[in-house]
């Protein structure tokens, strides 16, 4: 159970011989080298959402691509996943698919995403905005973590601060993890960190902390700083929110949160979120709620995801980062020693043979 939650495994098999991390780096050179990467502010997907809109410090696989790129260096990971999101104003919707891979022998790790946004608010031009790119990561040393991500852009309709019908181009995301201590894990992310004046893809910065007291609990917090660069009269948004995730018997997650949107995600309204997850060794059937409180408007969200786990061997190499068997997703808390043995750890269940990601 060493491995346990990088995600629910069967057997074992050998691993392609070309990595998605590989198919990555190739691309990222043709395109950044020619001679949280964050979704849309709102768009967190399932298990964020369920947990306060928090998770810089703890996202991996493709949560990583939305949340903070370096995470998909924390566990061996081969996630496919796709999530639709409802929102009860302006019919507010969108629809995000990503895949990616961390189980290479070279220790980093790639991911591929795209996501659809669309909504109708009153008096405006129809909204319809798309975004795809890809992230890489990788762990400069057994605490820290970096990662980054190129995307392309493109925004039309909807409400600009600048008047103009459509906005697009190419803009980044970078982050880092850092393990601190056994189950403790700070991460920071900077998103759009090339400006494109549109409100989809703001430029701004979200940190957080990740704690795991225990096998089957994570707790997060996380800020988020919108620095409004499409409407500078607005000044800094700011939203603050945490949560807690519990596993139940290996086969249900349970997540809980709150926090304040000072208007970096939405309106300005205090909020609650909840979610569910129902896991097994192939994938994993996620669905969550937000709701505001406060304010004007009072969205409810709903979110409902699918992941798949792909199998694939453990990386061969004898310094190959592992995972601890003493935190929530086995990768929280400091890796096993390059080249040390890790201690037998006892399954919780004899019966089960596989142990599920929570991530």
């Amino acid at each position: 159970m060493k491995r346990r939650r990088e995600r629910g495994r069967a057997a074992l098999v050998t691993a392609a011989p070309l990595t998605l991390s590989g198919v990555v780096v190739a691309v990222l050179a043709l395109v950044v080298f020619p001679g949280r990467a964050q979704a849309f502010p709102d768009a967190l997907g399932p298990r964020a959402t369920g947990m306060g809109d928090a998770g810089v410090a703890d996202a991996r696989a493709t949560d990583a691509l939305r949340l903070n790129p370096a995470g998909m260096g924390l566990a061996a990971l081969y996630t496919v996943a796709a999530d639709y999101q409802f929102m009860n104003k302006q019919a507010g919707q969108s629809l995000n698919v990503a895949v990616a891979d961390s189980t290479s022998d070279t220790k980093v790790g790639g991911g591929l995403f795209y996501g659809y946004r669309s909504a109708s608010p009153a008096g405006l031009p129809s909204l319809g905005a798309h975004q795809a790119g890809l992230a890489l990561a990788f762990p400069l040393s057994e605490r820290f973590l970096v990662g980054a991500s190129v995307k392309y852009v493109h925004v039309s309709g909807g409400f600009e601060p600048d008047g103009q019908s459509s906005h697009g181009g190419v803009t980044a995301d970078a982050g880092l993890v850092l393990r601190v201590a056994p189950g403790v894990t700070l991460g920071a992310a900077g998103y759009n960190l090339h400006d494109l004046s549109t409100v989809m893809a703001p430029l701004s910065l979200g940190y957080g902390i990740a704690f795991s007291p225990g096998s089957n609990l994570t707790l997060v917090v996380d800020a988020l700083h919108d620095f409004t660069t499409s409407d500078p009269t607005r000044g800094v948004r700011t939203n603050v929110g945490g949560g807690a995730e519990l596993l139940l018997k290996d086969i249900v997650a349970v997540r809980l949160g709150g926090g304040h949107d000072g208007g970096a995600r939405g309106p300005a309204a205090a909020y609650v979120t909840g979610g569910v997850a129902g896991l097994s060794e192939i994938g994993a059937l996620d669905a969550s709620i937000r709701q505001d409180l406060s304010g004007d408007a009072k969205i409810t969200t709903i979110i409902v995801g699918l992941r798949l786990f792909v199998q694939t061997a453990q990386p061969g190499s004898s310094n190959a980062f592992l995972p601890s068997s003493t935190t929530t997703d086995g990768s929280s808390g400091l890796p096993f020693s390059p080249g040390g043995a890790p201690p037998p750890v006892q399954p919780a269940n004899p019966g089960r043979s596989f142990s599920p990601e929570l991530h």
